[in-house]
């Protein structure tokens, strides 16, 4: 009877949404007011959720035909689709604005919802599928498009940076995600108010799945990010990644927490308390994504939500203190306290370590918002390569340039400072940990040479400080962090080789216990492999900067690369993207490398523009500072404007080739300057760990998420 209530649900308001678009936003508001009354009253509650549940998903159906058959009459697909897109693209545009995203995170939480059983009297997930239903339909997604904005042209196009396959895979990852974690808010709140006094066994099911979808997006989105100048590099602390971060490192928290807890044990508070720091952070992370306040690169441009999800954060936070204080009254200590062993404590510091690294990264962006607010100058440090635009922008232009650069966002040079101790005493702990899970004797051991020889790489130097080079992008911050970060690779390495040894040794003694053991060794094994790659990377890389020749020779660089440019395309076809005018086109570079191995590399970068060829592009040292920062490529950006580079991914190093054409282009429209074009070279060794590494953490967190939990009361770390 559910199945069938859902169904139909689903089935009728798809209907209805194609057919009658103008009634999709009515069916919407009808399903969050269901949702409502469901999670404030427990009559006919699984049937109200089924049913708001079915009203969503059948809206995000219906929007998804409207997408894919070219609707433009409805305001969304307008906003954000293109007749010329391929299908999935068109697809992926379900999630590609404010209206669709905010309807996915909201379906997502009716079916978590409709799938649960809260004992409590109030449903928390209902009341938050509630709350974004009814977000979603003030947003309207289904309105018409205004007759103005039709004689303007037939569609605005799709913002050109999301025209990658990764726009499938990143966004519906971090949402889900995002909805398992704030799921976590209802179980959270029974916790800390003595209702539940053994954590639920879905409510961990909703946590593994939560870190490992995150895991999961994150890695896709640094993929992407690696292909795209607005990054250009797998991470940068834009604010929304800190933020993402910041929910990342308090899920692992709670994990970290849940086995064996019980409300009344010795620090049982941290359990839910990080539970539900993380869904109140989720709900920040999304408004900071809607908020220009500060200079970043994830923006939903346009968007105005940001107060809605601060106000649901600020109500997780009010309600989240209220239990608190009446668990203090209602809860009282076990009479008889379990004793904890020295392994029992390393989980609990490995916790708390979480909850500080956690708590930094917000407490920094917090900061930002707080210098924003302020006026406060913006320290040299965090502005590079602005002396040097100076020297080369128009007098008309210095003041937006002053304004962009003068932009807060967070300190990610402080920050990584911060983190990077804790990161190296979490790494101790851990190999210690799973050492001392072989036998106590063992963990002592390994430690005792672990420990020293952390301490001698960051007083003498080790791999990185002895090898560093200097030739790559922000050196001089790295020199500063380089014995920390020798240092904490030597801490992860000692946590890989002990989770290794334990989860090999547990599946060998109790082939049983596999299911889990290996799982668990495999997320370990992952998370330092990325970190060893990433932190790698990011300090020995190098790059190069040329002006050269269309059609020239081959030219030759230090790190024994060569490469040339042997033609240029364009093509003014309509892509779909954003246009302005009939000035779009797409530039595509057909370039060959050298590698010091005497191998050819072939392929083809993209330089795609809705604006007319401009010649030289404001000159090669703009499109150079474009290229190697992040914060200029934000700052030169225009609607429909991409560089994208060509990319090689090896064992020993990652190559990316960036090729501004703009002069090229210019000259093959008829200009006088010659056909030349900006080229930076840029090398990432050891970056392959990183891309191994997130496999190999997703691979076994996901491994982990689907394994079947124990029934209540048997809850396993």
């Amino acid at each position: 009877m559910r199945d069938r209530v859902w169904w139909g649900a689903v089935l009728l308001t798809a209907l209805a949404g194609v057919v009658l678009p103008s009634a999709g936003n009515v069916l919407l508001a009808a399903a969050g007011s269901g949702a409502l009354w469901a999670g404030l009253s427990g009559a006919h509650r699984g049937l109200l959720l089924r049913a708001a549940s079915g009203v969503l998903w059948g809206a995000l159906v219906a929007l998804a035909v409207l997408l894919l058959a070219d609707r433009f009459d409805v305001r969304y697909v307008w906003i954000y689709s293109g007749a010329e897109l391929p299908l999935h693209l068109k697809l992926a545009n379900l999630w590609g604005g404010d209206e669709g995203t905010t309807l996915l995170l909201a379906a997502f939480l009716a079916s978590l919802a409709a799938g649960g059983a809260a004992r409590m009297r109030v449903d928390v997930t209902a009341l938050l599928a509630a709350w974004y239903a009814l977000t979603a339909a003030w947003l309207g997604p289904f309105a018409a498009t205004p007759a103005d904005w039709l004689a303007q042209g037939a569609s605005q196009g799709m913002n050109a940076h999301l025209m990658k396959i990764w726009m499938l895979l990143h966004a519906p990852l971090i949402l889900a995600a995002y909805a398992w974690t704030l799921s976590l808010a209802g179980p959270a709140l029974a916790a800390l108010g003595g209702v539940d006094a053994r954590w639920p066994g879905g409510a961990l099911v909703h946590a593994r799945r939560a870190w490992a979808l995150l895991t999961a997006g994150i890695g896709f989105g640094m993929v992407w990010a690696f292909e795209d100048a607005m990054y250009g590099q797998v991470w940068h602390w834009d604010p929304v990644q800190t933020a993402v971060f910041a929910v990342w490192c308090l899920l692992a928290a709670h994990l970290h927490g849940v086995g064996g807890w019980r409300a009344g044990r010795t620090m049982w508070r941290w359990v839910p308390f990080a539970a539900l720091a993380a869904a109140l952070l989720t709900a920040v992370a999304m408004a900071v994504t809607r908020n220009d306040t500060l200079a970043s690169s994830h923006r939903y441009v346009g968007a105005s939500t940001w107060a809605a999800h601060l106000a649901l954060a600020g109500v997780l936070l009010l309600a989240g203190v209220a239990l608190w204080l009446r668990g203090l009254r209602t809860v009282p200590a076990l009479p008889r306290p379990v004793r904890r062993n020295l392994a029992a404590w390393g989980l609990r510091a490995t916790q708390v370590t979480f909850v500080f690294i956690g708590l930094c990264a917000c407490v920094h962006l917090a900061w930002a918002f707080v210098a924003s607010a302020q006026d406060l100058p913006r320290p040299d440090d965090l502005q590079p390569f602005f002396e040097t635009l100076k020297n080369w922008a128009r007098g008309s232009e210095m003041p937006a340039l002053r304004a962009a650069f003068a932009q807060w966002d967070v300190d990610g040079y402080a920050l990584a400072r911060l983190l990077l101790l804790p990161m190296a005493v979490t790494g101790l702990i851990g190999g210690w940990f799973f050492m001392s899970r072989l036998s106590a004797r063992t963990g002592w051991l390994t430690l005792a040479i672990a420990l020293p020889l952390c301490a001698a790489v960051f007083a003498q130097g080790g791999l990185l400080a002895h090898h560093y080079a200097g030739s790559g992008v922000l050196s001089q911050q790295i020199v500063r962090v380089l014995p920390l970060v020798d240092a904490a690779l030597v801490a992860g390495a000692f946590l890989a080789l002990g989770c290794c040894a334990w989860s090999l040794h547990g599946a060998w003694r109790t082939r049983r216990n596999a299911g889990y053991v290996l799982p668990l060794g495999l997320l370990h094994l992952g998370a330092v492999v990325a970190l060893w790659g990433g932190l790698l990377a990011t300090a020995l890389n190098g790059y190069s900067q040329h002006f050269i020749d269309v059609d020239g020779d081959w030219q030759r660089e230090h790190q024994g690369y060569a490469f040339r440019i042997t033609a240029l395309d364009v093509d003014r076809t309509p892509d779909g993207g954003r246009t302005r005018g009939e000035g779009s086109f797409r530039a595509l570079a057909q370039i060959e490398i050298e590698t010091p191995s005497s191998g050819v590399l072939r392929g083809q970068t993209l330089y795609r523009d809705a604006r007319s060829a401009i010649a030289g592009y404001a000159g090669p040292v703009r499109q150079i500072c474009e290229i190697l920062d992040y914060r200029y490529a934000r700052y030169a950006d225009q609607p429909g404007y991409v560089l994208h580079p060509f990319i090689d991914h090896g064992w020993g190093r990652d190559l990316q080739l960036w090729v501004a054409t703009s002069s090229a282009v210019a000259a093959l429209e008829g200009g006088p300057q010659a056909a030349k074009a900006v080229v930076v070279l840029r090398v990432m060794p050891f970056a392959s760990l990183l891309w191994i590494g997130l496999t190999l953490m997703s691979a076994g967190a996901l491994w982990l998420a689907l394994r079947r939990v124990p029934a209540r009361g048997e809850v396993r770390p």
